[in-house]
């Protein structure tokens, strides 16, 4: 049977990422797949009389990206609220405004969600109150959450529909900011975001949301997403966009596994119904099980071994080895991978030793689990993370959205060891890149900018240490991204046999003068050989 193409594409710079054959001038597609990468002259004797031809005219493309930590539900509903990011809102007065038009239109008792706000940003460089708040929506309840996700501040309403007084107690892992007469300010920290009494959002709110987020995953060239915190209602969502052929981005889950965060765990039902990691299809495939030890950098919250800068504080860790341990060890000898979120040094500590307890009772060095954000490792840790064959899930995109932040929190010293892409290659460890959308903006080319730069929003630079090269930082959100859903032959590379997610840039990044790495525009998504985008 003669092989005939679907869609040829000629005349292009090709970036495969493929070590094989990292450059090439045409790909060959027939239905979802690539059959051939190389020369045009090869490539066209591939074409049908019903064969699409492509002439690229020397455009760049790549693999399309991998967005190995987000959360898109989480985005795809703030797509529904106010939006309080620093784009948006750069100053309190402008966050109070936005309230107060929402306030006008909402009917009383009802409740206004907001996102996005980072103090470090604000113009005032001060954290909204819940008096603040009370100025302009006294009559309805009223919870903006901060761009890390972590922590949210509620006003009088909100508290009080909350059942939060000045008499309730933190709970393990969380904390109720009160001011110096001990009167709660309204700021709510980590697991103390499940005191929140908002109603939770349905399925078509969620479905709505994901049709207006995919259309950014496409104009972003991302054509893969790890979901770090999947609902029930997540994955019945996802399942009926794919049944109603709406999916347009490929989706790889990882169950939140206890109980916390505001999010339910499903540890032991997953288990009870025998589903192990891997199983599902090209476009929805389960991942494994999604554990949390600590807090954010940003909102001073992340476990570190040292205090904050101009602080006592050391943050906040949710647990300890003993009584994360036992559970992480339950998924792994079902076949479930883990995925466990460790920022500061206390909280890899604790990431670290309970592998190495499940590793007593398993061999886990094949299976690609993952320490998420890993922002602060010692080199003791990189040591025995290389040992344990664990992947660095490295979010390098907060460097340039919330660096600055991480400057004040830590200091310049400590910055040298921040997301420390140079020390993770010398140590061979995977470390795909992420933006933990919504907490930073989900264009890969940001964190592509500031692996290489690593320069902040503001132009500071943060060190000059762990810098990498662009194709190192391509590598970040294509094949190690592949790579860590063990899913390197099929997505993140062009070559034969993989998936026909290819993405045409607007400029060459290797290239290119680095400060222009930003600003490069996708011009054309592809998933599955099909257009999802075209600038």
């Amino acid at each position: 049977m003669e092989l005939l193409a679907d869609t040829i594409f000629t005349n292009g710079n090709v970036i495969t990422m493929d070590e094989h054959m990292k450059r090439a001038s045409a790909i060959v597609i027939q239905q979802d797949r690539i059959i051939y990468v190389g020369d045009k002259e090869t490539a066209l004797s591939f074409r049908g009389s019903k064969t699409e031809v492509i002439d690229l005219q020397q455009k760049t493309v790549l693999p399309g990206f991998i967005e190995s930590h987000i959360h898109p539900v989480s985005y795809a509903l703030n797509l529904l609220e106010v939006d309080c990011r620093p784009t948006n809102a750069p100053s309190i007065d402008r966050i109070l405004e936005l309230i107060k038009e929402a306030a006008d239109k909402t009917p009383k008792g009802e409740w206004i969600r907001g996102f996005g706000w980072d103090d470090s940003r604000l113009k005032e460089r001060l954290i909204p109150t819940r008096w603040d708040l009370d100025k302009v929506a006294p009559d309805h309840p009223v919870a903006l959450l901060r761009t890390c996700n972590h922590m949210s501040v509620l006003n009088s309403k909100a508290l009080e529909m909350s059942g939060i007084t000045n008499e309730t107690k933190d709970p393990q892992g969380g904390h109720l900011e009160r001011d110096e007469d001990g009167v709660l300010t309204g700021l709510v920290q980590e697991r103390a975001l499940e005191l929140i009494g908002a109603p939770d959002y349905g399925i078509e709110d969620i479905y709505k949301g994901m049709k207006f987020a995919q259309k950014d995953f496409a104009k972003w060239g991302v054509t893969t997403v790890h979901d770090m915190s999947m609902q029930d209602t997540h994955l019945q969502v996802y399942q009926q966009l794919l049944h109603n052929d709406d999916l347009t981005v490929r989706i790889r889950p990882w169950i939140w596994a206890i109980d916390g965060n505001g999010w339910d765990g499903r540890l032991d039902e997953t288990i009870a119904l025998g589903i192990k990691s891997g199983f599902g299809n090209d476009m929805i495939k389960l991942q494994g099980m999604k554990f949390m030890l600590d807090g954010s950098i940003g909102g001073r919250t992340a476990a570190l071994a040292e205090p904050y800068e101009n602080d006592t504080n050391r943050g906040i860790l949710y647990n300890d080895v003993d009584e994360v341990s036992p559970y992480m060890t339950k998924a792994l000898q079902a076949g479930l991978r883990v995925a466990i979120h460790g920022i500061g040094e206390r909280a890899i500590e604790v990431a670290i030793q309970a592998f190495e307890r499940s590793q007593e009772v398993m061999d886990i060095t094949e299976m690609r689990n993952r320490i998420e954000h890993c922002a602060l490792p010692t080199d003791d840790h990189l040591e025995r993370i290389k040992k344990l064959n664990l992947i660095a899930a490295s979010s390098i995109g907060f460097l340039y959205d919330i660096g600055d932040s991480y400057l004040t929190n830590l200091g310049k010293e400590r910055m040298k060891c921040v997301y420390p892409h140079q020390s993770f290659k010398e140590y061979g460890i995977v470390a795909p890149g992420n933006s933990d959308l919504p907490v930073t903006d989900g264009n890969p080319w940001t964190g592509i900018y500031s692996a290489v730069t690593r320069k902040t929003i503001s132009g500071q630079t943060l060190d000059e240490t762990q810098n990498i090269s662009v194709y190192d930082a391509l590598k970040a959100y294509t094949v190690d991204a592949a790579y860590s859903s063990c899913e390197e032959e099929m997505i993140g590379v062009i070559k034969p046999s993989a998936k026909a997610d290819i993405i045409v840039l607007s400029e060459n990044p290797l290239e290119m003068d680095h400060e222009g790495l930003k600003d490069i525009e996708i011009e054309e998504t592809y998933i599955d050989g099909k257009l999802v985008y075209k600038k």
